[in-house]
């Protein structure tokens, strides 16, 4: 007795042993799964984003060094022709985007020298060319050194002396932004390729110069650029929402597929009608197809034309089955006709509902009673009965009894 109790309470134990093991096991599963998925939908957010960001924001700037060339003078010193030069920006393919405003600007160092400062102003012309040479665009801008007076040139000097004696962190120049072209928009079919530039004067000093092309954003680009941080949070947690409302769906699909249901009978008109008629409830009757093993793999068409056939069997067997002919007559009394309603889906076994209407009561024979009034003969009433029709009429009229009435 001992032993069959202790073995019992240890069976017990072994069971909830057992039992807490599995419940463990599968919770690591999902948990596991959970984080694979949860780690696989953020990464792939930040790829697209990613994709996204360096597809739609093309770079900021383009910068070019502008290699200057002039035309010595033999006799004297100095320059004898325009200083020129020609920059390439690409060979092949297009460096500009479409549709993107851009700023061509040239940067120019000068020296603060005795020359510039007597030069005052003069021309930047800037030509545009394409492929094989073909002219795009030009322009022309002023540029001149700042002035500054003698006293507040001397001021500077003394305070940042220091500075200038180490070496070349602080120089007497200046830097000259020459804005050539203002949100200029490059044809798709005609790409810039070459930029010739042209300093029209033979006295001005320069140290040296750089082409510039700054992209101008607005709107999404803007800020996308500007404000990279507050847009990558809500562009990656987005796609974070929209992966995992699709993950959603796809686990819902495959854990829970749908069933297709196919209910023929009559339809609500009729079926109204019909149970008003008799007090007994309609049957239904389920029918369950076996399936093959390819089941999954089948078109909505292919689903959609096996329900037919199905349908059409029942029609035919319901024709064939005794009873039929009186639920036609009465099936003709009204002006609907049977209806299917039907529930496709992509997974799940096919079932058929139909609604079978009670049995009808047999007919009851009414007679033939001719003494009401408002009787009216035409011309498809037969002569019998046109015959008994006077006859009625007579004997009310005289307060006689007829036999054949």
């Amino acid at each position: 007795m001992a032993n069959s109790l202790m073995s019992d309470v240890i069976d017990g134990y072994r069971k909830q042993v057992l039992l807490a093991a599995f419940s463990f096991k599968d919770w690591v599963y999902r948990v596991f799964a959970f984080l694979l998925t949860t780690s696989f939908i953020l990464w792939l957010s930040v790829f697209i984003y990613v994709t996204f960001y360096y597809s739609y924001v093309p770079a900021i700037s383009h910068i070019r060094p502008v290699h200057l060339e002039f035309k010595s003078c033999q006799e004297s010193l100095g320059v004898c022709s325009n200083p020129t030069a020609n920059v390439t920006l690409t060979h092949q393919r297009q460096l500009l985007q479409s549709n993107q405003p851009y700023n061509i600007i040239v940067d120019l160092e000068l020296p603060e020298s005795e020359a510039n400062k007597q030069l005052g102003m003069f021309m930047v012309q800037v030509t545009l060319t394409g492929r094989n040479g073909k002219f795009i665009a030009t322009s022309k801008r002023s540029a001149m050194l700042r002035y500054k007076s003698w006293i507040l040139h001397f001021l500077g000097t003394v305070m940042f002396s220091p500075a200038m004696l180490l070496g070349p962190i602080m120089e007497e120049k200046q830097t000259l932004k020459v804005e050539m072209f203002s949100e200029f928009l490059e044809a798709p079919d005609n790409p810039v390729t070459n930029v010739n530039v042209e300093i029209e004067s033979r006295w001005v000093q320069l140290y040296s110069a750089k082409l510039r092309i700054q992209a101008e954003f607005v709107g999404l680009r803007y800020f996308m650029f500007y404000w990279p941080t507050i847009s990558a949070t809500i562009g990656v947690s987005t796609h974070v929402v929209l992966l995992s409302f699709l993950v959603g769906y796809i686990w819902y699909r495959l854990l829970n597929p749908n069933q297709v249901v196919v209910r023929v009978g009559l339809n609500r008109a009729t079926s109204s009608a019909m149970l008003g008629a008799v007090a007994s409830q309609p049957t239904i009757a389920t029918v369950e197809p076996q399936q093959p093993e390819d089941a999954q793999s089948k078109t909505l068409e292919q689903r959609r034309m096996e329900a037919r056939e199905i349908l059409m069997k029942e029609k035919k067997r319901q024709l064939t089955s005794p009873g039929v002919f009186t639920e036609r007559a009465r099936s003709r009394s009204f002006s609907t006709m049977p209806g299917m309603t039907r529930t496709p889906s992509y997974g799940g076994p096919l079932r058929i509902e139909e609604l079978t209407p009670a049995p009808t009561p047999p007919p009851v024979e009414e007679k033939e009673d001719f003494s009401n009034e408002g009787l009216v003969m035409d011309a498809d009433t037969s002569p019998e009965l046109r015959r008994r029709i006077v006859t009625a009429t007579a004997a009310k009229e005289a307060k006689i009894d007829d036999p054949c009435l």
